[in-house]
């Protein structure tokens, strides 16, 4: 089923410095889980096969390499971030990872996501705003303070690393 869906907001979701050891890369479906920050004891979500962009860093939090994921055919972030797990030059080189959703968690439950086509009818301000929100957050300049204008995103944490801190 291929639809064509108009939307005003660019990034639907944000998984912020995530770390590659609580990801099973052996997993064959719901492999890469996120929990709503807003609610602790929400229910995981799976963004397998979330369509976006993404940020590698070195274990110095410096980022390394950006690049976009659900762009084929069974494809997603998780297949795109296994590559560079298992097939390629960055293997050694990567700890942690920031992605950018382009698919809500509504949307990822469905079982035609990877052949959606989005139309999006925002303003300028709102595209600057996402743009700008991404490349702060994935380069982290150092006199740079905000996170961003991002309303209305939806954070996403990885519940094992919550769970280490609070212990």
């Amino acid at each position: 089923m291929n639809s064509s869906r108009k939307n005003s907001q660019l990034i639907k979701s944000i998984g912020y410095m995530w770390h590659r050891k609580y990801v099973d890369w052996n997993a064959s479906g719901k492999a890469l889980i996120g929990y709503p920050e807003h609610d602790s004891n929400g229910e995981p979500e799976d963004f397998t096969y979330q369509a976006g962009i993404y940020v590698l860093y070195n274990p110095q939090v410096e980022p390394i390499y950006i690049g976009q994921a659900g762009s084929g055919e069974n494809t997603g972030l998780f297949h795109r971030l296994k590559t560079h797990v298992n097939d390629d030059y960055l293997f050694c080189l990567w700890e942690r990872f920031t992605w950018f959703g382009f698919y809500s968690t509504s949307d990822l439950k469905k079982d035609d996501v990877d052949k959606w086509k989005f139309e999006f009818t925002t303003d300028v301000n709102d595209l600057m705003n996402a743009v700008e929100a991404m490349l702060i957050l994935s380069t982290r300049p150092r006199d740079n303070y905000s996170r961003g204008n991002l309303d209305g995103v939806e954070w996403y944490y990885q519940k094992e690393e919550f769970e280490e801190k609070q212990a």
